[in-house]
């Protein structure tokens, strides 16, 4: 759901990209004379933010579609008499380009304050500017026709090079293996459609106008991915995968006056520690977490240490207890295998809730946390492995149609 969620923004604005790198041609001419400033603006934006947030990945990847376009336009006009066209620097420019942006993914992130690290990128920056002009001035127009041959000859719709297409192919088949080796990062998504949209504004060929406004926008593309991704961070559990306690606090500002919550430990869950070491603690915390994510009706949320809260909105005790003994029996069927040592282990645990409801005098999400509390600890001190209601209403649910709704679920 996360990634659909993304890829919807991401893909409505490559579109409008697209669609508006079309219309320059009919824009005003002191408009379109700001065009090629436009990715210099993006560009410092989201290095802004990137700086801010301690993140040197997307600020190599912004500096790197800056710098393509500066010195696109600006490389004949530092007194080096070499004249920027479509046979000479734009061939090796393209091709640079999606290898730095897959240089800098892989690039491990220790933020922006590291000095060996910048060091490192302040040479890559200094060799590669080195042999691109080695290349221009020095390797024979016949050599640099090579970067220019097409995929396709004669072709009204693809105009890319072949060196082209074989780098960008490249690159997208290693960005997809980084993202399935590392857990959901939304800046590498971000960076697998920037590339596409690169591409495209490649095969539209050496426009100056339509290379700037591509550029631009994957820009801002990247810019959006940092701050969704610093918001991702926040509000996701880093363990678990599931929202955190800041979600928690956000979401009950968003609740009406009926809404159910329930509060989840895991029994024994010191013990288990102390026992089988913080490895497998962590495991267990994330096939519980699992369990309590697949929630019907409700969503999930790690309160803290081995603590998950469940809140189901515009629900009622009686409509929420059967999915809450579900929740309880899958967890204690599940099985959970991990190595001690040289030994396999296999272990079941077992989880203990309090759940309570709001009403007419309990309006307080907070208070009604409190209360799922309370009824958490009776459980525990009760047995364990049960769910207990916890309710300041006159018309309590009697222990009995507790008994009978647990009976259906069997």
């Amino acid at each position: 759901m996360v990634i659909v969620k993304h890829y919807t923004w991401l893909l409505i604005v490559s579109l409008f990209a697209i669609w508006s790198s079309h219309q320059i041609p009919s824009w005003p001419n002191s408009i379109q004379a700001l065009v090629v400033f436009f990715p210099y603006v993006a560009v410092a934006l989201g290095v802004f933010i990137a700086l801010w947030l301690n993140r040197l990945q997307p600020v190599l990847i912004l500096l790197s579609i800056g710098c393509f376009n500066a010195v696109l336009f600006y490389f004949s006009s530092f007194g080096l008499n070499i004249p920027v066209t479509a046979d000479t620097l734009f061939p090796i420019l393209i091709v640079l380009l999606p290898l730095n942006i897959l240089l800098w993914v892989f690039l491990p992130e220790k933020g922006v304050f590291n000095v060996r690290l910048n060091t490192l990128v302040l040479f890559i920056f200094f060799v590669q500017a080195a042999i691109v002009f080695w290349l221009v001035r020095s390797l024979p127009s016949e050599d640099l026709a090579l970067l220019s041959i097409p995929i396709l000859k004669d072709s009204d719709i693809l105009f890319l090079s072949f060196s082209t297409g074989l780098m960008f192919l490249l690159t997208l088949f290693f960005l997809v293996l980084k993202m399935n080796q590392s857990s959901f990062k939304i800046l590498y998504h971000a960076v697998f459609v920037v590339l596409v949209l690169m591409l495209y504004g490649f095969n539209q060929g050496f426009e100056l106008d339509v290379l700037a406004w591509i550029s631009a926008f994957s820009a801002i593309i990247l810019t959006f991915a940092i701050i969704f991704e610093a918001h991702h961070i926040a509000y996701t559990d880093e363990l678990t995968g599931i929202y955190g306690r800041r979600a928690l606090m956000e979401y009950f500002l968003g609740l009406g006056k009926k809404y159910v919550v329930a509060m989840v430990d895991i029994d024994h869950f010191k013990t288990f520690n102390d026992t089988y070491g913080h490895d497998a603690g962590d495991e267990v915390l994330r096939r519980v977490a699992c369990v309590l994510n697949n929630v019907q009706g409700g969503r999930a949320f790690r309160y803290g240490g081995e603590e998950f809260t469940l809140v189901f909105a515009n629900k009622t005790i009686e409509q929420v207890l059967p999915e809450l003994e579900k929740i309880r029996r899958t967890v204690e069927a599940g099985v959970i295998e991990f190595r001690l040592g040289t030994q396999s282990t296999r272990t079941r645990v077992t989880v203990s809730i309090g759940v309570a409801q709001s009403h007419e005098d309990l309006y307080d999400a907070r208070e009604v946390l409190t209360l799922a509390d309370k009824g958490l600890y009776e459980a525990k001190a009760t047995g364990r492995n049960k769910v207990v209601v916890s309710d300041l209403k006159p018309n309590k649910i009697k222990a009995n149609h507790y008994k009978k709704i647990v009976k259906k679920v069997s």
